[in-house]
C-alpha cells in the first residue's frame, strides 16, 4: 500500500515538473514571438521612416532646386532690366549731347552771321562815308576851281591896289578850311590868314565864317 502510494506521489511530482516545463516552454516561445513581433514591427517602422526621409530629401531637393532656379532667374530678369534701363540712359545722354551740339553750332552759325552783317553794315556805312567825303571834296574842287574863274575873270576887268589881295566869291567854311596850310607870303583884305585849297586855291576866311577865294590863284 505505501509502495503505490509512493509510485502515485512520484507520478504526480513527475506529471507536475513536466506540466511545468511544459508551460516554460510556451512561455519562452510567447515571448519570443512577441520578441520577433516587435522586432519586425521595428524594422518596418524603420523602413517607413527610412522611405519617408528619402522621400521628404527628394521633395526638399526638388524644392531647392526650383527655388535656386527662381532665384536665379529673378536675378537674371534683374539684371536685364537693369542693363535696358541704363542702355536707354545711355542712349538718352548721347541724344542730349547730339542736339546740344547741334543747337550749340546753330548759335554759332547764327552768331557769326550776325557779326558778319554787322561788319558789312558797317563797311557798307563806311564805303558811303568816304563816298560822300570824296564827293564833298570835288564839289569843293569844283567850286573852288569856279571861284578861281571867277577871279580871273574879274581880274581882267579891274585893278587892285598894291599889296592886296581881290577876293571874288564866298561860301561858308567847314571845320577842314580852318586846318588847311597856311601861306604866309598872302594876307586877305584884312590881314586874314591866306589858306591853300586841297587842288592849290588860295582863299582866306572872314569875321563872318566865310571861305573867300582869291582871283589870283587857281584851285
Amino acid at each position: 500500500m505505501k509502495k503505490t502510494l509512493s509510485i502515485l506521489c512520484l507520478a504526480l511530482g513527475m506529471l507536475v515538473m513536466f506540466d511545468g516545463v511544459a508551460q516554460d516552454d510556451k512561455s519562452s516561445k510567447n515571448k519570443a514571438k512577441k520578441e520577433q513581433n516587435d522586432a519586425d514591427a521595428s524594422a518596418k517602422s524603420a523602413a517607413k521612416a527610412e522611405k519617408k526621409a528619402a522621400k521628404d530629401a527628394v521633395k526638399d531637393a526638388k524644392k531647392d532646386a526650383v527655388t535656386d532656379a527662381d532665384k536665379a532667374a529673378k536675378d537674371q530678369a534683374k539684371a536685364d532690366k537693369k542693363a535696358t534701363k541704363d542702355a536707354a540712359k545711355a542712349t538718352k545722354a548721347e541724344s542730349k549731347s547730339t542736339a546740344d551740339a547741334t543747337t550749340d553750332a546753330a548759335k554759332q552759325a547764327a552768331m557769326n552771321e550776325k557779326m558778319a552783317k554787322v561788319r558789312a553794315a558797317k563797311d557798307a556805312k563806311k564805303d558811303a562815308a568816304d563816298k560822300g567825303a570824296t564827293t564833298t571834296d570835288a564839289k569843293v574842287d569844283k567850286a573852288a576851281k569856279k571861284a578861281d574863274n571867277t577871279g580871273l575873270k574879274d581880274d581882267k576887268l579891274s585893278k587892285t591896289a598894291k599889296g592886296s589881295t581881290p577876293a571874288v566869291k564866298e561860301e561858308k567854311a567847314t571845320p577842314a578850311d580852318y586846318n588847311a596850310p597856311v601861306d604866309p607870303s598872302k594876307k586877305g583884305p584884312n590881314g586874314e590868314k591866306v589858306m591853300t585849297g586841297p587842288r592849290g586855291g588860295k582863299y582866306y576866311i572872314n569875321k563872318n565864317g566865310n571861305k573867300t577865294y582869291l582871283s589870283s590863284t587857281k584851285g
